[in-house]
């Protein structure tokens, strides 16, 4: 009896904590996981930076974009309102 009951809790002591024990797996297919989609978003980052550089590179209107949204610029003789919304 007390073999028995030996043998069952190294087998519980062996599964939860040894190297391929389930806790782990668990905490390493978590990582897993959390990794693939960091990997995810800094893709879909990448390809908007991509697709930036190019518009930068070729579309003139976008640049005037740019200038006008981020930089505030404006052409000679063109007067800017600005609003504040409540």
């Amino acid at each position: 009896m007390i073999g028995a009951l030996l043998v069952v809790v190294l087998l519980i002591y062996s599964i939860a904590s040894d190297t391929y024990g389930v806790l782990r797996i668990v905490k390493l297919e978590m990582e897993k996981r959390a990794l693939q989609e960091a990997n995810l978003r800094q893709t879909a980052d990448l390809i908007d930076a991509a697709r930036e550089l190019d518009l930068l590179k070729s579309d003139r209107s976008y640049i005037e974009f740019i200038a006008r949204t981020q930089y505030h610029m404006a052409r000679p003789n063109e007067t800017i309102f600005r609003f504040r919304s409540r």
